[in-house]
This record gives C-alpha cells, sequence and structure tokens, in this order.
C-alpha cells in the first residue's frame, strides 16, 4: 500500500486521475489530505495527478488509528472543517465496473419507460471514459463541536457502533470529490 499526501490548491480535480486505482482511501486529519491506494496503481495515479497540477508527496504506508472520539457516518459528502488535529474524516472509494455503472443507468423501471438525455449523456461520459461513478463511503472520527456544526453530513453512532456508512453514488465530473479535499 502506497500513502500519498495531496497538497489541494482549490482548482484542481482528482476524481479522474484516482479512477486509475479501483480502490482507494482518502482520509483528512487537520489540514492534510492522504490518499491510500495499492502499489501496482501508486506511478499511474501519481502520474495522473501531477498532470492535474496536484502536487503529491509518499507518507507513512497505513490507515490511521481511528481516535477515541465520536464515531460518525456520513449523510453527505460535503466538506466539514476539523477543529483538532486529532479529528479523522475518512472517505472509502470504489470505482464502480464500467459495466455495471451503464448498466445502472439503463435501467428502467418499466419498459415503456423513457430513457431521460441526462442518463443518455452521462451514459455517453462514463463508455467515452470522460467520466466515472464512484462508490462513497464516510466515516469520521470527531469531537462534540464537529459534529453539531456538521449536523446535516455526519450522523454521530450512539447506540449501533457496528452501523455501516451508507453508500454514495457521485459522478466524477460533479467534483464530489474534489470539493471534500480542497474543502
Amino acid at each position: 500500500m502506497t500513502t500519498l499526501l495531496i497538497a489541494a490548491d482549490g482548482r484542481s480535480s482528482l476524481e479522474l486521475a484516482c479512477a486509475a486505482s479501483d480502490r482507494f482511501v482518502l482520509w483528512r486529519r487537520g489540514n492534510q489530505v492522504r490518499l491510500l491506494l495499492d502499489d501496482r496503481h501508486a506511478t499511474g495515479v501519481r502520474r495522473a495527478l501531477a498532470f492535474r497540477g496536484l502536487s503529491v508527496a509518499a507518507g507513512e504506508d497505513r490507515l490511521p488509528e481511528p481516535p477515541r472520539l465520536r464515531a460518525a457516518i456520513g449523510t453527505g459528502l460535503a466538506p466539514t472543517t476539523l477543529a483538532d488535529d486529532i479529528e479523522l474524516d475518512m472517505l472509502e472509494i470504489r470505482v464502480v465496473p464500467l459495466g455495471e455503472a451503464t448498466q445502472s443507468l439503463l435501467r428502467r423501471p418499466f419498459r415503456s419507460f423513457p430513457l431521460g438525455a441526462r442518463r443518455r449523456s452521462r451514459c455517453r461520459a462514463l463508455l467515452r471514459g470522460t467520466d466515472v461513478l464512484l462508490e462513497v463511503r464516510r466515516s469520521a472520527w470527531c469531537g462534540r463541536a464537529t459534529l453539531s456544526r456538521a449536523r446535516h453530513d455526519l450522523r454521530p453512532l450512539l447506540f449501533d457502533r457496528t452501523a455501516m456508512a451508507p453508500v454514495h453514488r457521485v459522478f466524477a465530473a460533479d467534483g464530489v470529490i474534489s470539493r471534500w479535499v480542497n474543502g
């Protein structure tokens, strides 16, 4: 596993650059954002990030230990300002394979149900390689003040510590992950 420290500049998108890997993890601690991915994809992702203007540096090769703070799951993907360097916000991302992504876009509830222009254009972008469908799970460990500020995007786990974060399906062209990194 390779860890890269990403220097966010506020303008660049990193979704399509990271799509060279099938799974990766992004986490934020304080102002630092790190990317953990498989070794075999590291050089390709690093090169793609450099072409998009993002500078990266090597970091430690492991996921951080969750701190002894309140655990929360993400109900949204809006960026959250972390109050302390101990707090942790983590995104586990899976790149949806092309066949599965196009099948979910072209699925209709009824045979005679029309296929909208937006869904057709999304499917075209997937087939051309200009867009990617991502499945994102968000987890966070933070203090009470941060949870109250981010109450629309983070839900504390009070009783069920084994609850899984919901899967958010987002398209790379929407820039949701880049906003989280730059936020």
